[in-house]
């Protein structure tokens, strides 16, 4: 079973942070100053000896690929932004694809929504997804991507590189965009691409959407969230209706819902047992995910979601039967959100709390 890791990029300086958050601005500066509002939370999040890493340098992402080959994760799925020709926070996967001396694969998750200051509640729009319909940038779309494609640690399934869209259902011309990169790929003597859409909640033209994929990645915990939220037929109609709706749309919508929000509390426990029932029913092609731990406080603060009564051994236990029933199922693929998302508490990296647990736990599973 390889078991892949989301990996988030937002640990260094860029110029547009800077100018939108403040000199400096980085993730940590966010995870720092969190703090608790109930006492079945764990903040702030203090990475293991202060080590408040800077993923500009190339040493930071060599030690995380140590890290993770010697407690036996498979790869990385990097979060790669593109906004129709800007590249942003591309260090961490262009130092990742230039390491060698490790077995470590990855693939790339394509987070293809604006980047918005939504998570406080602002309307402002700092970078917009356009998604052009000009094929120029398309080109040159795939053209930065084939780099990574032809990397023989790059993730591949039936010889097709993985690529996986976070929002598909936004994404203007979807089918066109995809033909055209199968037709780029098939010129490099690559049969296609294999996509795979990230599912995180229900929309109303899901079907016609997902029919285009190859598969699908049950996205925790935003999945569950979604789906054991309380709300009637008919909310769960109209939210399914609005997201399909483009981004334009649903920001206000977003905005109304951000203000109604409170702190709420979810039991990992439930959380288990309700994974491990749905992947026993999954599909084939749906591919299941996991969490350690959530907290988005960092984030959110008083309008934060978080789980209560984690622990390692339940982690463990959870990983090692979801390995078992997605085996069962002929599936070789399964996703961790994440491997340092400290921001919403979803991390595999040692924090002064438990050290290495989290990571011993992995590998004993994965074993």
């Amino acid at each position: 079973m390889d078991v892949f890791a989301f990996y988030f990029p937002q640990f260094y300086e860029i110029d547009e942070n800077n100018a939108w958050w403040g000199e400096g601005f980085t993730d940590w500066q966010l995870i720092k100053p969190a703090k608790c509002y109930s006492e079945d939370q764990y903040q702030p999040r203090v990475p293991l000896n202060n080590n408040y890493y800077d993923q500009s340098e190339r040493s930071t992402i060599e030690a995380q690929i140590a890290l993770a080959e010697q407690y036996g994760l498979a790869g990385f799925n990097f979060y790669h932004y593109w906004f129709d020709g800007k590249l942003m926070l591309e260090k961490p996967i262009e130092h990742f694809k230039n390491s060698t001396g490790h077995n470590l694969k990855y693939c790339i998750t394509w987070a293809n929504e604006s980047w918005t200051r939504q998570w406080i509640g602002s309307p402002d729009v700092l970078v917009a997804q356009s998604s052009s319909t000009d094929r120029e940038i398309w080109r040159q779309h795939y053209l930065y991507l084939r780099e990574h494609f032809q990397q023989e640690n790059y993730l591949k399934i039936d010889g097709k590189p993985v690529l996986c869209i976070y929002r598909p259902e936004i994404l203007t011309q979807y089918q066109e965009y995809m033909a055209y990169f199968d037709e780029l790929a098939q010129a490099d003597g690559i049969e296609g691409i294999h996509w795979l859409a990230m599912k995180s909640y229900d929309f109303a033209t899901q079907n016609s959407v997902f029919a285009n994929f190859k598969g699908t990645i049950n996205f925790q915990p935003r999945d569950y969230f979604n789906k054991s939220a309380n709300r009637s037929g008919l909310m769960s109609r109209i939210e399914a209706l609005l997201r399909s709706m483009p981004e334009f749309i649903q920001r206000p919508v977003s905005r109304a819902k951000y203000k109604l929000q409170k702190q709420y509390a979810y039991d990992y426990q439930d959380f288990c047992e309700w994974l491990l029932k749905s992947a026993s029913m999954a599909g084939k092609s749906e591919y299941q995910s996991i969490i350690a731990d959530w907290d988005n406080t960092a984030r959110y603060g008083v309008k934060s979601k978080y789980f209560k009564n984690t622990s390692v051994d339940l982690f463990e236990k959870t990983l090692r039967e979801l390995i078992r029933v997605e085996r069962e199922n002929n599936k070789e693929l399964l996703f961790i959100n994440a491997w340092n998302e400290w921001s919403e508490g979803a991390y595999l990296e040692p924090d002064e709390k438990n050290a290495f647990a989290y990571l011993q736990a992995l590998s004993k599973a994965v074993k």
